[in-house]
């Protein structure tokens, strides 16, 4: 009587699993990548969409647009799973306005990424690199005001404030 023996050696186990994980961490690094795009365009989506917002404020308030205070009737909605919400991140969205020129405006984000945008009322949405804690001077030097729109410090309100919800 012959015996045959059948299933897989031990190392043929090894060599399948170790395929396996090689394919995982492909997989991994690869959704990775394709969720920082989507943060990123869902946040240079959210500055163009409130450039519009403040346009049209600007066209029915007599060519000003809003300071800080005004920013509620806009009605602008951030896409909020997309901003870092680090902990080292106490804010991820800057209104940046003059108190005495009303003709400029600036916004700043930082999204989840890590990657930074802006958008003022003369330029489109361009990638960010200055400093977060005052943003809105690196834009421009009129710029001496900011309004965020994200603050983890903020125990009234909660994080988000009522402007970007």
């Amino acid at each position: 009587m012959s015996r045959s023996a059948s299933g897989f050696t031990i190392i043929e186990l090894l060599i399948v699993i170790v395929v396996i994980g090689i394919l995982a961490a492909i997989t991994i690094v690869a959704f990775n990548g394709v969720q920082n795009r989507a943060y990123n365009t869902a946040i240079q989506s959210d500055l163009k969409n409130f450039k519009t917002k403040v346009e049209v404020y600007k066209i029915d308030n007599n060519d000003q647009y809003p300071d800080a205070t005004q920013l509620p009737v806009l009605k602008f909605k951030a896409s909020q799973a997309a901003y870092s919400a680090a902990p080292t991140d106490q804010s991820n969205l800057y209104y940046c306005y003059s108190a005495t020129d009303r003709s400029i405006f600036g916004l700043v984000a930082k999204s989840k990424s890590g990657s930074g945008y802006s958008i003022t009322n003369s330029t489109g949405v361009q990638p960010y690199t200055g400093a977060y804690a005052n943003p809105c001077t690196g834009l421009s030097a009129s710029l001496t005001n900011n309004y965020r729109g994200y603050a983890t410090d903020d125990v009234t309100d909660g994080p988000w404030r009522t402007w970007a919800r």
